[in-house]
């Protein structure tokens, strides 16, 4: 029994060792475990972040880990959210509407697009990488005061997407793919509808049109079609009808502006005045009346839009000077920088300065015409002695240069050196439609006569009972 004691007692300390000496041989001899053990770890990291980051793309908010929530990766790891969410639309991935900073802006009185950009918090470094990726898109040309854009940024401030708005029609999108900012052109689908407008006039054409509904420039192209035969200042009486055939651009359900009026009419003390819009076989389009005779004239029934008789033509009492004088022309009052129009086409011989008249215009046309405008604030730019001016076309504005008491244009007219009322001409029409094509024409303005003639007459009562609505005219 001593005998096996001693062998048992040889194998521990020379074989398997001793309790103290055992722990320290297994931590020496164990370092290449505990080396694996840390690649191990470093393996199970490894695949954390991995299921981290596939857990990011699939929407996962995060990966439990032995009952730890691993965090999400950092930031810039969004960047392949972004492409992953607009190029293979996966499920689960928030918008960029839900990761980015919106910031909008427009265009302003003197802007152009990179200042408008800097404005809205771009550096000039992503100010311009946005113009590099529109050049051949759009046209910088076109931007206008009251154009208006939105940008969104990514965390990091990277642009990841800008879209400029031209209009309720059209805009350009710059959005990034794979890295680089990518430009179009999108236009939205209109729909244009042909709508009855009808209205009594109360008060000036603009209030009753907005009474109505609808918005002011409607006002504007009424009157431009008009121009040659109603000054609607003068002209306009309360009680007097005006029903027109217009169309309506829409998107999306909702107006947008107007197109062309193809039908209006004017019954009132001046008489019922009828406009049809047609495209002559020659590809003009112009206006013309039930006879095919044009709406356009030789010279326009006033050289202003809006405006009243201040002083007529003749003898008066010289506002100034206290005395009867003879007034040759009329003096037509309406508010500093109301634009002049030319009333005919002709050529300018005088453009400046000259005395009591101030700043003035002096025009001549065919058939021994010539007009004369005096009191202006300012000159066209392009107006000036031997160019050639066309009907409509804008010459100046209303001013009270010279010797004045306010803001007026004294417009004077002269017949072979004579003076003469201009509001007393009448002058004959413009081209009318030609015969062969005369019974084309009756055709085609047959319907449109028919649907004006169905408008409803509004009465005084319903029409001032209309609330004013406030509409994009675009």
């Amino acid at each position: 029994m001593l005998i096996g004691l001693g062998v048992f007692n040889i194998y521990l300390l020379f074989i398997k060792g001793l309790p103290g000496l055992a722990g320290n041989k297994a931590a020496h001899s164990g370092t290449h475990d505990v080396t694996t053990a840390r690649d191990l770890r470093n393996t199970r990291s490894s695949k954390v972040v991995f299921e981290s980051s596939m857990g990011e793309v699939r929407g996962v908010s995060g990966i439990r880990d032995q009952g730890a929530i691993v965090s999400t990766p950092r930031p810039h790891r969004s960047r392949l959210r972004f492409d992953l969410e607009e190029g293979r639309e996966i499920a689960g991935l928030r918008s960029l509407d839900q990761w980015c900073e919106r910031t909008r802006g427009s265009i302003e009185n003197g802007d152009t697009l990179v200042t408008a950009l800097e404005r809205s918090g771009l550096d000039g470094t992503r100010a311009f990488g946005l113009i590099h990726a529109l050049k051949g898109v759009f046209d910088f040309r076109r931007c206008r005061p009251g154009d208006h854009f939105e940008i969104l940024r990514s965390p990091n401030g990277g642009v990841e997407r800008f879209v400029y708005h031209q209009s309720a029609l059209v805009a350009y999108r710059v959005e990034r793919r794979n890295g680089r900012l990518v430009s179009r052109r999108e236009e939205k689908k209109a729909i244009v509808k042909v709508s009855p407008v009808s209205v009594r006039i109360e008060g000036s054409l603009y209030a009753s049109i907005g009474r109505a509904g609808e918005s002011l420039s409607l006002v504007m192209d009424l009157v431009d079609i008009f121009a040659w035969d109603i000054d609607f200042y003068t002209d306009c009486r309360p009680g007097d009808i005006v029903r027109i055939l217009v169309e309506k651009i829409e998107v999306g359900g909702k107006f947008v502006r107007y197109g062309n009026i193809l039908a209006a009419e004017y019954d009132g003390e001046i008489g019922v005045k009828r406009a049809f819009r047609y495209k002559t076989a020659s590809g003009r389009v112009g206006y013309y009346d039930e006879s095919g005779d044009s709406l356009r004239k030789a010279f326009l029934k006033s050289p202003l839009k809006f405006t009243r008789i201040s002083s007529g033509f003749g003898m008066r009492v010289h506002p100034i000077l206290g005395f009867s004088k003879k007034h040759y022309g009329v003096d037509l009052a309406a508010p500093r920088g109301t634009p002049i129009w030319a009333p005919a086409d002709g050529t300018v011989t005088f453009a400046g300065r000259q005395g009591i008249s101030g700043k003035l215009i002096k025009l001549r046309h065919v058939n021994g015409y010539q007009t004369i405008f005096a009191h202006l604030n300012k000159i066209a730019h392009d107006v000036r002695m031997g160019v050639r001016v066309s009907q409509k076309q804008v010459i100046g504005t209303v001013g009270s240069t010279g010797r004045t008491t306010g803001p007026h244009l004294h417009y004077g007219m002269k017949k072979n050196g004579a003076y003469i009322n201009p509001f007393t001409q009448k002058f004959p029409p413009a081209s009318p439609v030609s015969k062969k094509e005369l019974s084309t024409y009756l055709r085609a303005i047959s319907g449109l006569l028919d649907r004006l003639e169905k408008i409803p007459r509004p009465s005084a009562t319903k029409t001032a009972a209309v609330p004013v609505k406030a509409r994009d005219a675009g």
